[in-house]
């Protein structure tokens, strides 16, 4: 029998805090002085933002809904919103999986996640560099011309 993992089972729970803040937002809008700032990874394969903000933000971006934020939509998996960005709008989705941070200053109240780093092979430059190991290579395929060196001088 497994036991209960509760660190994922707060995770979740925590999300759905977050889930039911930007249904009220959604539903209700902001009151007066109330703003939400929320961190999230640019590089989940499920954000869907301008790839010049992917650029310009290679691994987080914080946004801020506030006054100018239009077509919010929440769902069960991710929130979806129309902000501007360089003086145009642009409608992004995070998924509530690729959340760091959510604060809401109005109230003092922020929330802290650790999303699972996930893999993606949409550009080379995303894909993590492997280690390389010093010293000879396990591998017998590869020569160092190195030894052919010595032998000839010898």
């Amino acid at each position: 029998m497994t036991k209960p993992d509760y660190p994922n089972l707060l995770e979740k729970a925590l999300k759905m805090v977050v889930k039911e803040a930007l249904q009220h937002a959604q539903s209700h809008g902001l009151n007066d002085g109330a703003h939400f700032y929320i961190t999230f990874k640019t590089r989940d394969p499920n954000v869907v933002i301008p790839d010049f903000l992917k650029m310009r933000y290679p691994d987080m971006m914080t946004i801020v809904l506030q006054h100018s934020f239009y077509n919010l939509n929440v769902s069960d998996e991710e929130f979806g919103v129309t902000l501007t960005f360089d003086g145009r709008p642009f409608y992004i989705r995070i998924p509530f999986n690729a959340m760091v941070e959510f604060k809401d200053p109005s109230v003092d109240f922020m929330l802290q996640f650790h999303p699972k780093k996930e893999l993606t092979a949409g550009n080379d430059l995303e894909l993590p560099l492997s280690e390389e190991k010093s010293g000879t290579s396990d591998d017998k395929r590869i020569v160092s011309l190195d030894d052919f060196r010595k032998n000839k001088k010898a």
